[in-house]
């Protein structure tokens, strides 16, 4: 059963009221640093055109993070820096933020990630999540580029800074962001070199454009090894690092016979009996939004085959009338598979090849397409390894067959060559 009772044992509940910590009265940080403010808002106010965005609570967070780090002199570097990167992506940060809105590459992105907006502390700190053992990093980083991943974990970082933001303004205390890492599933053959650099590059550059938006980062339902590790190699990481992070001793928070949040000291100080904004997967009442659902449990789950050497598979997809389309994905681990579909009308006729043959390679990444299907039939999807004499491919797929009348119904399973075996049994289902 879980120990939310020792949930957030490494947080120092002093933290949250004293020293410009968390939840600190922003009217008495201001006081007590007027000179200071006054002085950066001089340095900058060649770039703020007297914008009530670059008011005191903005220029706040620099003074609060620079002051004991090279003090006014670094605080006007990181200020002027960030002013300048905001007027210039005014569009993209604003349009990041609306409802329903996207970074760049963000939709496909989120085909390998089960991360986001989880709630919050009471109402107030932002809770944002992240399920590293649901997280298909290795396939993302072939897709993407470390440019690219590094630009978008940067830019979502606008949406907890304006909710910190307003509700700083609204309480008039110190808000910042906690980041829940859920270590459920996690392995350490998971990661990817590429992915901790773009995660690197992207921290840097959060620590001058986002001053004092991190509060805590709790690691919860961590494995008894990582624990260990964690533990050893601690000596070595920074402390301006390791006062940001919280280790919690708890597993198991998403069974069915795990305690709720209420009994965690820290959760019933700041939220009370209210567990209503804490997802259930962390011990809470609230439904868990869909974008921390793993992909394996949702509809647009894909479907993992292991295809033998020395042989190929077809799977089958009722188009029930003229005019449909197809949307495909596909996902190789290593090396790479042949593709190749044709479409058998049902009034009779020769198939229609819709998906030229090809092959899907590894090192591309996520391969993806839309393809017409101008007539009432069965479209036949042929996954080839017929030419490897020696390997089996990995691989993972998903078919959807678009239209009006489309049918959820499960499809029969892949048809096996006579040349090998399919190692799984697959079965496709056509969804809307």
């Amino acid at each position: 059963m879980a120990d939310h009772g020792k949930m957030f044992g490494k947080i120092d509940d002093t933290d949250m009221e004293a020293g410009g910590g968390m939840r600190h009265n922003i009217d008495s940080l201001i006081t007590e640093r007027r000179g200071l403010i006054d002085q950066l808002a001089s340095a900058v106010s060649d770039l703020t055109g007297g914008s009530s965005e670059f008011d005191d609570i903005f220029l706040l967070r620099f003074i609060l993070t620079w002051e004991r780090r090279g003090g006014l002199p670094k605080a006007v570097d990181a200020c002027r820096h960030t002013i300048q990167w905001r007027v210039e992506n005014k569009q993209l940060l604003d349009s990041v933020c609306l409802p329903g809105g996207k970074a760049p590459n963000e939709d496909k992105i989120m085909k390998f990630e089960t991360v986001g907006p989880a709630g919050s502390l009471g109402g107030v700190e932002p809770i944002y999540c992240v399920r590293t053992g649901y997280c298909n990093v290795k396939g993302l980083m072939t897709t993407f580029s470390v440019q690219e991943i590094s630009d978008w974990l940067h830019v979502i970082k606008e949406r907890n800074y304006r909710v910190c933001d307003e509700r700083t303004r609204k309480t008039r205390k110190l808000v910042k962001c906690i980041t829940v890492v859920d270590m459920t599933n996690f392995s350490m053959f998971g990661g990817d070199k590429k992915f901790y650099e773009a995660l690197g590059d992207s921290s840097k550059r959060a620590a001058v454009n986002y001053p004092q938006l991190l509060g805590k980062t709790v690691l919860i339902n961590a494995p008894s090894f990582f624990r260990v590790l964690f533990g050893t190699f601690s000596v070595f990481m920074p402390q301006t690092f390791l006062d940001k992070m919280a280790f919690c001793p708890a597993t198991g928070t998403s069974l069915a016979n795990a305690q709720n949040a209420s009994v965690c000291p820290f959760v019933r100080k700041f939220c009370g009996d209210n567990r209503s904004d804490i997802p259930t997967f962390l011990g809470g009442d609230m439904r868990s939004p869909d974008h921390l659902v793993p992909r394996e449990e949702c509809n647009s789950a894909l479907t993992k085959v292991v295809l033998a050497n020395r042989s190929k598979t077809t799977v089958e997809f009722e188009v029930p009338g003229d005019g449909f389309t197809a949307k495909w994905e596909v996902l190789v681990q290593d090396f790479g598979v042949g593709m190749s579909a044709v479409l058998v009308p049902s009034s009779g006729g020769a198939p229609i090849k819709v998906i030229q043959d090809c092959k899907v390679k590894a090192d591309g990444g996520l391969a993806e397409g839309v393809v017409e299907l101008p007539v009432k039939g069965t479209l036949q999807v042929t996954f080839d390894n017929t030419y490897s004499m020696f390997r089996g491919k990995t691989f993972q797929y998903r078919l959807d067959v678009i239209g009006e009348a489309a049918s959820h119904k499960t499809q029969a399973p892949p048809k096996e060559d006579p040349v090998g075996n399919l190692a799984d049994r697959v079965q496709a289902v056509v969804h809307m």
